[in-house]
């Protein structure tokens, strides 16, 4: 759903090419986006045969043919449709983090800190990243720059739970 979401949310602000949208998806949303780039085409032909984005061949071009994708009407009121869906998801809250560690006496202590010490290395390059995008303030509009904001006070709280649960394996 929020790869389709990204997409049309793309495809609303301008026409765009398969690599223009997944250069988007990696320069912009980055690491907190957790999108797989490696098949954006795939999405693509989906949302075109169920009408939610049109294909045209950019005209004048080299031997290999571009294509630029633009929305539809039926793929703006999916869009709106998934933005209100997304807007209301009790989702966002519960982290896949905490069904491993409920069952904590069920796993090797050793196994669960290396993987604690693990996730803690990429929040650190995450909050890396997004310091670098929130101190841009060319690159993004005000409410883009809070939605950054809002992810590092999110981070810096997954910082602080996992410090906090490592030290509990460690002590129990």
């Amino acid at each position: 759903m929020m790869q389709r979401l990204i997409i049309l949310g793309l495809l609303k602000e301008h026409c765009s090419s398969g690599y223009d949208i997944k250069k988007f998806i990696e320069k912009k949303l980055g690491t907190f986006s957790q999108l797989d780039t490696q098949s954006i085409y795939y999405p693509l032909k989906k949302m075109e045969k169920e009408g939610l984005i049109k294909k045209n061949e950019l005209e004048g071009q080299t031997h290999l043919k571009k294509y630029m994708y633009s929305l539809t009407a039926k793929g703006e009121k999916e869009f709106v449709a998934l933005c209100n869906q997304a807007l209301l998801s009790s989702k966002r809250p519960f982290i896949d983090i905490d069904i491993p560690l409920y069952f904590l006496p069920y796993l090797v202590k050793r196994d669960v800190l290396a993987r604690l010490r693990l996730r803690k290395r990429f929040l650190e390059k995450a909050k890396t990243w997004l310091l670098v995008k929130v101190n841009d303030t060319k690159e993004f509009l005000p409410y883009q720059t809070l939605l950054l904001k809002h992810h590092l006070n999110l981070l810096g709280a997954e910082e602080k739970f996992i410090q906090e649960f490592m030290q509990f394996v460690k002590r129990h």
